[in-house]
């Protein structure tokens, strides 16, 4: 995601019905996977890691009649990880990591609904819903239980999961989280804007969302925000609504997985006392500390995939 929680502070600055299955809902569908392709996108050649398996695609549709993109990578009997991504981002936020990460993990990294190549309904968008297909995606993928990965917004959707089915849940991995987001100033006064979207998303407006507290590799950030340019405004602004409604404080304690908080001290959203809340309401945590913001995969992949690989084992 975005360094939504740091960069909302420009952002501020700038002159239904519903239908979704239960989140307990469970499904069995059968996984559609494509063949073994080079993945392009925008005119930027994605390579596999050097020595590495390639990725692979599939789509999976799912009884909520949304259709999931996912990435995946390795086989075997090793737990899987499942990598989510956060507000307006795609499974390939988590690329840098993924190039740093040893073959031998077993990865799967869907897109959301309403980003990347996943489908784009006109409706639920909420942490539930987010939660609900990842539910149904890993009873589809016939995942009994998977380790779970999530920065940002991908991160509360992980921990509605862990606390409501621990037991799917192996290890946790939350990356720039915190306990709630209801009543974050900074947030509230970036929906206005959020709110005003309308297609097409400009660039340049993608890009200034998608800044980040340190440089990174300008072709990697070529690819994030074009990823970015592939969610339409009503997703933008339905997620977005979803996300300043979060408040899981009353659930954090139902969490008994072990668990790795990741958070980049120059987060200007997400402090430390988030992290120290964190700490106190989940049993099984510990917290790793980086000198980054709040994108600090992207700025720090190296480090961030040898502490999941440390945690994980």
């Amino acid at each position: 995601m975005c360094p939504l929680f740091g960069s909302v502070l420009f952002l501020a600055s700038w002159p239904s019905v519903r239908y979704h299955p239960s989140i307990s809902q469970t499904a069995h569908v059968k996984n559609h996977r494509s063949k073994n392709e080079e993945y392009i996108l925008s005119d930027i050649k994605i390579s596999p890691p050097s020595g590495a398996e390639e990725f692979r695609f599939g789509r999976i549709p799912l009884e909520s009649g949304v259709t999931i993109h996912y990435a995946h990578r390795g086989e075997g009997v090793r737990t899987p990880v499942v990598f989510l991504h956060g507000y307006v981002d795609s499974w390939r936020s988590f690329s840098g990591v993924f190039e740093a990460l040893s073959p031998s993990c077993r990865v799967i990294a869907p897109d959301q609904r309403g980003h990347g190549d996943s489908d784009k309904p006109e409706c639920c968008y909420s942490v539930e819903d987010f939660a609900g297909d990842l539910l149904l995606l890993m009873d589809a993928m016939r995942l009994d239980k998977a380790d779970l990965v999530g920065h940002s917004m991908g991160s509360f959707i992980a921990q509605l999961f862990a606390a409501r089915f621990p037991d799917r849940v192996g290890r946790l991995v939350l990356i720039s989280s915190a306990p709630s987001l209801a009543g974050k100033t900074s947030l509230l006064e970036v929906k206005p804007r959020i709110d005003a979207l309308k297609d097409p998303i400009p660039r340049s407006f993608a890009a200034k969302f998608q800044a980040t507290s340190n440089p990174v590799p300008t072709g990697f950030m070529e690819m994030i925000v074009s990823e970015t340019m592939k969610v339409p405004a009503h997703v933008w602004r339905a997620a977005f609504s979803g996300l300043v409604q979060v408040d899981h404080g009353p659930i954090l304690r139902k969490i008994t997985a072990p668990t790795l908080l990741l958070w980049g001290n120059q987060d200007e959203a997400f402090t430390r006392p988030d992290q120290e809340a964190l700490l106190s309401e989940i049993a099984d945590s510990r917290l790793k500390e980086f000198d980054a913001g709040h994108s600090l995969h992207w700025e720090k992949p190296k480090e961030t995939a040898e502490a999941l690989e440390e945690f994980l084992g």
